[in-house]
């Protein structure tokens, strides 16, 4: 999934939550994990690996590296953005945003682990490695059906306020 479907995910989750932060972070960390094991589209990265064997230690800044960076925050912010508009009131916003960044957290921590491949990380790693999905989903297809199933959790999430 795109780490905009996460954040919206555990935005929607930790709107059912609004006043345990602690919760929200679990929640929303762990909707990463089910979520991924769906058949979804990922956008291609360029420069940067991630997944099974991946290795960053080499990375240069090029042209590609910045690019690969620029789509990545895009993406987070534009899902926190919405995962705040969508769920946050004033009370609210801090779980909202919790759940929004613990539900992307584990893509981060796959590039954290290309570096880094030790402990906790790398059995982190591994996990989100086998449960991820193995089916990808292409081109338009792939990108409605992560629209389709954000709106669907940000739906579902509503009713239930």
């Amino acid at each position: 999934m795109i780490l905009s479907t996460h954040a919206i995910v555990g935005g929607a989750i930790a709107s059912l939550v609004p006043s345990h932060p602690a919760a929200a972070a679990i929640a929303g960390f762990a909707s990463h994990f089910a979520i991924d094991a769906i058949p979804h589209w990922d956008y291609p990265l360029r420069s940067i690996s991630l997944g099974k064997g991946a290795n960053n230690r080499g990375l240069s800044f090029s042209s590609a590296t910045l690019t690969d960076f620029a789509i990545i925050g895009i993406d987070a912010c534009a899902g926190l953005g919405l995962a705040l508009w969508m769920f946050a009131t004033a009370a609210s916003i801090w779980t909202i945003a919790i759940g929004a960044f613990t539900a992307m957290l584990p893509d981060a921590l796959q590039f954290v682990h290309t570096l880094y491949p030790r402990g906790l990380l790398h059995a982190v790693q591994r996990f989100h490695w086998w449960i991820h999905s193995k089916r990808a989903l292409t081109g338009l297809f792939g990108v409605g059906s992560q629209l389709a199933f954000a709106g669907m959790i940000a739906a579902l999430a509503k009713s239930f306020h």
